[in-house]
């Protein structure tokens, strides 16, 4: 462990030198706010204050533990044959995964695929663990999520080059999309997740005032993850972390794309924390394989599913799922906005475009992929885009320096994202640059697709419909704040979105008016990384929501509670007019018309309802029941 904080340590030393050999010492000492490392220090600064106010704060111990890591991710290995055509699944062994980097074609490992057998015997194992598990305190799980949170800082390097050799992404994608908002779901996990799990206590209402009423929060038992490719760290480790926090076990079914950085590493971290802490590293259990394990997990009778992937494979999961009544949180993908509104910035909104658009290869969720431009900006906004799209170097993140786009994880894509370029060319729209796949001269069998600019885009075209999930920037105009809402809600996906406006009204008025989960004013996605909110969309998007005290809670059941609260002085009394047998029906209606009236009716109302009773009770109403 030593050796690995000196590692870290002497990374940062050599980086702040080459920072500190280009910086102009007079300008930052005589008017230091016009530095141009004047905002990076201000944030350095405010991050480690922050961090060191935090470690000094907090009251939960850590536990150091060890994961070996794989070969296949050190710097300078070149090993693994050149596949050709590389595939998944061989037909000769269908049993098989055949794990590959999706950047060079390199053959990583074939890892037998999981069967229904294997989940079952996998969630007989978890319900085992998780009868002793749901019995810890809150304390006792911060610090296996402390443990796991020291961990991934310590070793965030390794964690973010297995997931680049698994999915062909780069380094610093891995950094902001694996490791950034992991350790931001821990660290809100530790701080808040206490309060939003305790009993909360709600109104009982004036009839029934001498009660208290709470909810109670408690564990499912064992829930299900079924998640996507594009970050499988954090993919994997979002779902765990609320799943444990709460008190459930837990089964992951990893896609087959990224199976080898799941069993060979991702695995390994969380089930040697919880060992490492004390636990039984049964309570979580990772799956890999096709189609027979997935629908053998939503099947298995686990007692919640959260499932991240297409809107055709999430019917079919909600479908399965139904027979067992098991709930579900789906999350199916979005095909998100930016809409730029003629006052900005657009020095400032372009580079927030192109890493909206182009991280990660443009595989995310909540990826740009439709950027809504006011008509006054829009020629500028292609040139500045176009400019920079035209510079970006792409190849294998881990064989070549320097690179800005990485590879596409999921094979075959290249001809489905071209025919949407080319039909939308043949529709009227316009190809600035990109639009094909790409071959690179030294590495021919990776899975690349140009970076590309198209725009003059309408909302009927196929390519403003459907989900790229690729590095594809498609610009949209627009004349008035109508028309921008309008080509903004034209999709059926409605998960995330994005205005940039220096008018605060009118972009607040915009943001109201789109059909979708969640919404950002002048910023990207920055909702994701506020892990106090609740992330999920509607529509063909999905519903249920992860993250937030409502990610928290969509893992438990939610049970209420009612006890007197002056047991000593007041309980439930049933007055013999409305015990069964009753004597007199009508004199029961007559009473409970009035307890109505006494509770809901005006002051006038009530004291001749509190009369009435009284009357009935001590003389009876009289009253015939009206048959």
């Amino acid at each position: 462990m030593a050796s690995s904080i000196a590692t870290v340590l002497r990374d940062n030393i050599d980086i702040l030198r080459t920072s500190l050999l280009n910086l102009d010492i007079d300008l930052l000492t005589t008017n230091p706010t016009a530095s141009p490392l004047f905002p990076y220090l201000t944030v350095i600064t405010v991050a480690l204050v922050t961090n060191t106010l935090y470690r000094l704060t907090r009251s939960y111990p850590s536990v150091p533990f060890h994961v070996p890591v794989p070969e296949e991710s050190l710097p300078g290995w070149k090993g693994g044959d050149i596949l050709k055509n590389p595939s998944l699944q061989d037909p000769a062994r269908p049993d098989q995964i055949i794990c590959y980097d999706p950047s060079t074609g390199r053959h990583l490992a074939t890892i037998r695929a999981h069967t229904k057998a294997d989940v079952d015997a996998a969630l007989a194992k978890a319900r085992k663990a998780q009868e002793k598990w749901e019995k810890t305190t809150f304390a006792q799980r911060k610090i296996v999520l402390q443990s796991l949170l020291d961990f991934i800082l310590l070793h965030q390097e390794s964690i973010c080059r297995v997931a680049a050799r698994d999915t062909g992404k780069t380094m610093v994608d891995g950094k902001f999309g694996e490791i950034l908002t992991t350790c931001e779901r821990i660290r809100w996990t530790l701080a808040h997740g206490e309060d939003a799990l305790k009993d909360e206590h709600r109104d009982p209402g004036l009839l029934m005032f001498y009660k208290s009423a709470r909810v109670q929060y408690r564990p499912m038992g064992v829930v299900a993850a079924l998640v996507s490719w594009n970050y499988p760290f954090h993919n994997t480790f979002g779902p765990l972390i609320t799943a444990l926090f709460a008190g459930n076990g837990i089964l992951i079914k990893a896609s087959e794309h990224v199976a080898w950085s799941t069993t060979t590493y991702f695995a390994q971290i969380a089930r040697t924390c919880l060992e490492a802490c004390g636990h039984d590293p049964d309570l979580v259990q990772f799956l890999v394989g096709f189609q027979e394990c997935g629908e053998a997990v939503v099947t298995s009778g686990v007692d919640g599913i959260t499932f991240i992937g297409s809107p055709q494979v999430g019917a079919k999961v909600a479908t399965a799922a139904s027979y067992n009544l098991t709930p579900c949180v789906l999350e199916l993908g979005g095909k998100d906005v930016a809409i730029v509104n003629k006052d900005v910035d657009l020095a400032a909104v372009v580079p927030i475009l192109m890493r909206g658009v182009f991280q990660n290869c443009g595989q995310n969720c909540i990826g740009l992929e439709r950027i809504i431009v006011h008509e006054s900006l829009h020629e500028r906004l292609i040139e500045m885009a176009g400019s920079r799209i035209k510079q970006l170097k792409q190849g294998p993140p881990l064989e070549i320096e320097n690179i800005d786009c990485g590879a596409m994880t999921m094979r075959g894509r290249n001809e489905a994202l071209e025919g949407l370029v080319r039909d939308a060319v043949k529709e009227g729209a316009t190809l600035i640059h990109g639009g094909e796949g790409y071959v690179h001269p030294k590495f021919p069998n990776g899975q690349f697709f140009a970076p590309t600019l198209i725009t003059d885009l309408r909302p009927d075209m196929k390519i403003a419909q459907d989900e790229a999930f690729a590095p594809i920037m498609a610009v949209f105009k627009f004349k008035t704040l109508e028309e921008a809402i309008a080509i903004a809600n034209s999709t059926r996906y409605c998960l995330g979105s994005n205005v940039f406006s220096r008018n605060q009204k009118e972009g607040q008025y915009m943001m109201d008016r789109l059909k979708v989960g969640m919404s950002n004013l002048n910023d990207f996605g920055v909702n994701y990384l506020c892990q106090s909110l609740p992330f999920g969309g509607v529509g063909m998007s999905g519903y249920g929501r992860f993250g937030g005290p409502e990610g928290l809670r969509a893992v438990c059941h939610q049970k209420a509670v009612t006890m007197d609260r002056w047991p000593s002085l007041i309980q439930t009394f049933l007055p013999p007019v409305l015990q069964y047998p009753m004597n007199n029906v009508g004199d029961a209606i007559v009473v409970t018309r009035d307890l109505v009236n006494i509770i809901y009716a005006g002051w006038a109302g009530r004291m001749h309802a509190v009369f009435e009773i009284l009357k009935t009770l001590l003389v009876g109403a009289n009253q015939p029941e009206q048959l």
